[in-house]
């Protein structure tokens, strides 16, 4: 079962899916949310695991780290007018 997760703003959940081979693709999806409605997404597309928990643990830290990395860096913010005192 998958558990959706909030952090700075953004909302992600781990979506491993099994491989043919009887392992599990870590997979992360991340959502960056505006009121009511999704602003933007990214997926996150990791490596192969034993485990499904594996997989999924790999893809929330992965998730995390993506946020904080984008974090101050979102193309679609609007412009500000604002400007500092130097």
């Amino acid at each position: 079962m998958n558990t959706r997760h909030v952090y700075k703003g953004y909302t992600y959940t781990a979506i491993s899916t099994p491989t043919e081979d009887g392992r599990y693709r870590s997979r992360a999806a991340i959502m960056a949310l505006a009121g009511t409605r999704t602003r933007s997404q990214r997926f996150l597309d990791l490596e192969v695991f034993r485990t499904e928990a594996e997989a999924n643990d790999r893809a929330l830290r992965q998730a995390v780290a993506w946020i904080d990395e984008a974090e101050g860096n979102d193309p679609l913010a609007l412009p500000t007018n604002f400007a500092t005192f130097d």
